[in-house]
């Protein structure tokens, strides 16, 4: 079974995910372990950033329009359709229950889902969960870039640390070469 960080996220309506060599990295990422190469880091960062901003909530409208859009979908499609007045008070409580969750679970075909995954109008808890799932990839994406990009990042600051130190014990040592001297 692949590793849900390495299944397709769809962000803007595009497939977006690590390329081979970030793959890879990310399968056998350890923190603390094997220092990661150095080339894999700035599609890191770059994508980390797009799903920091997928993972942010859609904006009120957006969200309204959305879950409005859902609910008459998945209203004409089951057994047991909400007529017009519990269908608003659904909605209502479906805004209220969505507000948080981040803006790519609405990417792609979220109704077309939706239909095949309920017989009856879903409760807003089970709605909720649905909507959740569709965003797990993208979190334990972002979660292990996040990870991978903290070990580069400890590691950068601990090279630095010694070098500041080093170069600091043969400031108060004049006249000793350092190791890298001796070398060349």
């Amino acid at each position: 079974m692949e590793a849900s960080f390495l299944q397709p996220v769809w962000l803007g309506g595009q497939a977006c995910g690590p390329g081979p060599d970030l793959a890879r990295e990310l399968a056998c990422f350890r923190p603390g372990g094997f220092a990661p190469p150095d080339s894999i880091v700035p599609e890191a960062r770059a994508l980390l950033a797009r799903l920091d901003h997928a993972l942010r909530p859609l904006p009120e409208a957006t969200l309204r329009a959305h879950l409005r859009d859902l609910a008459e979908i998945v209203n004409a499609g089951v057994a047991n359709p909400l007529p017009g007045a519990a269908l608003e008070v659904r909605c209502a409580a479906l805004w209220l229950a969505c507000a948080p969750l981040p803006a790519l679970v609405w990417e792609g075909a979220v109704g077309r889902e939706a239909l095949r995954q309920f017989r009856f109008f879903p409760s807003v808890a089970e709605l909720v969960a649905f909507l959740q799932v569709r965003s797990a990839p993208a979190r334990c994406l972002a979660a292990r870039l996040g990870l991978l990009l903290a070990d580069v990042d400890r590691r950068a600051r601990a090279r630095q640390r010694h070098a500041l130190r080093e170069a600091a014990w043969h400031d108060a040592r004049p006249g000793l070469s350092s190791n890298h001297e001796n070398r060349e």
